[in-house]
Order: C-alpha cells, then structure tokens, then sequence
C-alpha cells in the first residue's frame, strides 16, 4: 500500500470510529423520559418506608431501657397509638412466648414484651426486600413495619453513564412525594422516629438517589445485591 493510500484508510478508520462513538453516544445517553419512567418504576416496587422492625414480638429489656435504645424510646409511644401491645415478662416464659422471642433475650428476667395490635398488623408489610445491613452487605427480610410510601415527585439531575460490569449505569437524584400513615402525625412518633420525621418534612425538597443501568435497551433500577 503506498503512503498516499495508507493515509486515506487511516482517515477512514478515523472517521468511522468518530461516526460511532456519535452513534453510541447519542443513544447511549439517558433521557428525562427514560430516567423518569425507571424512578417510577423503582418506586413502584420499592418505595415503602419502613423502621427496620422485622421481627415479631419484641421484647425490652431493662438495659435497653437503661441505654435508651431504639425499641426502648419507639415502641411505648407506638403502643400509645394503638399499634402495639406489651405485657410484663414473667420469670418464666411460656412455650410460645419462647418459640417467638429473640433467642438472645429468652434468658433475661425482666422487661416488656411488645406484640403488635390488629391495627399494627395493617402497617406491617409482608413483602421480600433487601436492605443494606451491615458493611454494607445485602440483607434480605420478608417483613417489616413500615410507615409510608413514596412517589415520585421529578427527577432533577443524572451521573455521567459509566460502565459497570458490562452495563451502562447513572446515578439519578430526584425529589418524591409521600403518603404517609396518619398516626406518623403525632407530635411523639415523629420525634421518636427522626428519620421518618426528615424524610416527611422533605418531600418536594430533599433530593433521594438510585443507581440505574441499561439492559436491553431499556434504563432500569439495580437494586443492592445485583
């Protein structure tokens, strides 16, 4: 091949590769639509909000009390609501309350064990999620008691798609609107429950994330653990 030739192939080649890197960047790039449609979709199936509560009943013991615990300071404001229901620990627990305690709490002497109420049933979702535990790691739970839902109220902005794994994946940040339990109202839960208390001042403000990647041709939500 002479010079002149090689030149041109080259040119060619250049061009081709510049043509395709247009292509691919112009169907590559997410649309609002798109993002829009994925947030919806990621919400539909996962947008409840829920306490981490996933195990039924639940006792306190007088240290937690002592430390203040989560248990300690939420579940008597929630057996206030109706939601709850609690009973002395006898020194000796009967064949059920042993078969349904926490195995680590069977051999304590004294405390509440907390049972939820019919009304509390309604709130308790029996759904498998997965949540991050701990280090991160995924942790899956078939229920949990939870106070809220999300919706999505618009999507505001989008990471640069990057490759992961194969997969073109963007972080999308977007407000949300809730729909929240009405007891969530009251002055006591919402204290007791900071984070639910946030999270339902911020509806149109607080910005939330998602990771979404495209498979298929289509931007869809990764959820932990995939």
């Amino acid at each position: 091949m002479t010079t002149s030739k090689r030149m041109i192939a080259i040119g060619v080649a250049a061009l081709t590769t510049c043509v395709s890197g247009m292509s691919l960047a112009g169907t590559t790039e997410p649309s609002h639509r798109a993002l829009n449609r994925a947030v919806t979709h990621y919400l539909s199936d996962h947008g409840d909000l829920c306490v981490g509560k996933f195990s039924w009943p639940r006792i306190v013991t007088q240290e937690d009390q002592q430390a203040g615990s989560n248990d300690a300071v939420q579940l008597p404001v929630l057996e206030r609501l109706g939601l709850v229901e609690s009973t002395e620990i006898p020194t000796r627990l009967s064949a059920t309350q042993m078969s349904s305690a926490p195995a680590a709490a069977v051999s304590e002497r004294s405390g509440r064990l907390y049972s939820l109420t019919r009304k509390g049933r309604q709130y308790y979702l029996q759904k498998k999620r997965v949540t991050l535990g701990a280090h991160g790691q995924p942790a899956e739970h078939d229920e949990d008691l939870c106070v809220g839902r999300l919706s999505l109220d618009k999507v505001i902005k989008w990471s640069p798609p990057e490759q992961d794994h194969g997969h073109l994946q963007t972080v999308v940040r977007y407000t949300y609107q809730i729909k929240s339990a009405n007891w969530m109202a009251d002055p006591e839960a919402r204290k007791a429950f900071p984070v639910v208390d946030r999270i339902i001042r911020g509806r149109g403000n607080l910005l939330m994330s998602v990771t979404v990647q495209l498979k298929d041709g289509r931007w869809m939500p990764v959820l932990p653990g995939q």
